[in-house]
């Protein structure tokens, strides 16, 4: 009987021992044999320590590190997944987790399609107690995405439900992992755009088989990252998918318009009234750079006029549109399976 491919479950970490029990706890509790599972502790200030000490001593299995300084957070992630010598590598957040078959599942999609250099599953979304919320799936037939349809697909953003991901170890390697620290904001989908344009594909389960959480926002840190948020879809269209599409001879007006409906999508939120007059005007000279359009000039006036909230309104109603299209289609496909005697 052939020898199973190894597997490392990498978990960087930062002031979230409340969560550690439960995101090593299901890393530790996969029905795949013999994972590894790496901890980078980023020199947090609370209590991980104690809470690491004592998984370690439960759980022989755990390689624990914890750096003098604090490096970041893509350096640390970086750190972690380039550690072990394993032939894949997961991804996973300290405040996320992975259900008990999620390394089943995925190696043996890996090893079915030997092109695929990461793969993803749909995700059930919680909110920092833990509450679920709605599950996040990707649109699409297929297991298997190839590195062609991949990077078509992604010129209109990162098509997966969340960051959790499982890499080809070799392929990460060869990209550079989440690079060097340049972008402080969507480095996933950065990353995901490298992987295609490397010539790798990718894998989905449309089983529900990790929970990412996601945070209130009470303190409004989200909006005010804005401008991060811009400054890297721009890194991303410039530096990633543009070459990207260059080097293949494809068309790339597909890109403009892509860069113009995003500017459109991300207008309303540049007129919140946290920015200062000076900050939203870097806000919309962003905006411009990303996708100038008379469209956007037009939507940018409006929302001068207070018509902002209407625009975010109308692009909620079209992800929750989307959101329950995706649920019904999975229902369905589902259906026909268990219809056909197969088992979903």
């Amino acid at each position: 009987m052939p020898e199973l491919p190894s597997v490392a479950i990498c978990i960087p970490t930062y002031n979230q021992a409340q969560y550690l029990l439960e995101s090593v706890g299901t890393a530790v509790a996969q029905t795949y044999p013999n994972v590894e599972v790496w901890v980078a502790d980023n020199a947090s200030t609370d209590n991980t320590p104690e809470v690491m000490a004592q998984l370690c001593q439960q759980f022989p299995q755990i390689r624990y590190h914890r750096h003098s300084e604090n490096l970041g957070m893509t350096p640390n992630c970086n750190w972690v997944l380039s550690q072990p010598k394993t032939d894949y590598v997961i991804r996973l957040d300290s405040d996320d987790a992975i259900a008990p078959r999620y390394v089943e599942t995925l190696v043996a999609l890996m090893q079915k399609y030997p092109e695929a250099g990461w793969g993803h599953v749909a995700t059930q979304e919680i909110d920092e107690r833990g509450k679920k919320r709605t599950i996040r799936r990707v649109a699409r037939k297929h297991e298997f995405q190839s590195a062609d349809e991949a990077l078509q697909a992604s010129v209109s953003g990162l098509r997966t439900a969340s960051s959790i991901f499982i890499f080809k170890a070799e392929a990460l390697r060869e990209v550079g992992f989440y690079g060097d620290g340049s972008l402080k904001y969507s480095e996933d989908y950065d990353l995901a755009v490298r992987m295609s344009d490397a010539g790798y594909g990718n894998v989905y389960s449309d089983d529900i088989l990790a929970e990412y959480r996601v945070w209130t926002d009470t303190h409004k840190i989200r909006p005010k990252r804005k401008g991060d948020q811009l400054q890297a879809y721009i890194w991303i269209y410039n530096k990633s998918l543009m070459p990207a599409f260059q080097r293949r001879g494809w068309e790339t007006k597909v890109i403009d318009k892509c860069r113009q409906k995003m500017a459109l999508i991300h207008a309303a939120a540049c007129f919140s009234p946290i920015f200062t007059t000076a900050e939203r005007a870097e806000l919309i000279a962003l905006l411009k750079e990303l996708g100038d359009s008379p469209a956007l000039r037009l939507r940018l006036f409006a929302c001068s006029f207070g018509l902002g909230p209407m625009f975010d309104w109308q692009h909620h109603m079209e992800l929750k549109l989307k959101g329950m299209i995706k649920g019904w289609l999975s229902w369905l496909k589902n259906s026909s399976k268990v219809s056909a005697g197969v088992s979903p």
